[in-house]
């Protein structure tokens, strides 16, 4: 499992997350009544949080990785 963390403060961030919300292997958890409390960098820090282009990378080595696509 990986943890993203994404700052819902733009028009681009809302749509990546709609984008996310209808993937099958995503879950989307809104933690924006914890996050006030801590800055995004001590979340992610307290996390196992990734970089954007980490996730992308992982998620397109799985998928040439799959049976159906090799």
């Amino acid at each position: 499992m990986e943890t993203l963390i994404i700052e819902n403060n733009s028009t681009q961030a809302q749509n990546f997350i709609n984008f996310a919300k209808t993937l099958p292997f995503v879950k989307i958890i809104s933690t924006s009544a914890e996050l006030p409390k801590k800055s995004l960098q001590q979340a992610v820090a307290e996390s196992s949080a990734t970089t954007v282009d980490v996730f992308f990378d992982e998620l397109e080595n799985r998928i040439k990785k799959h049976p159906r696509n090799v």
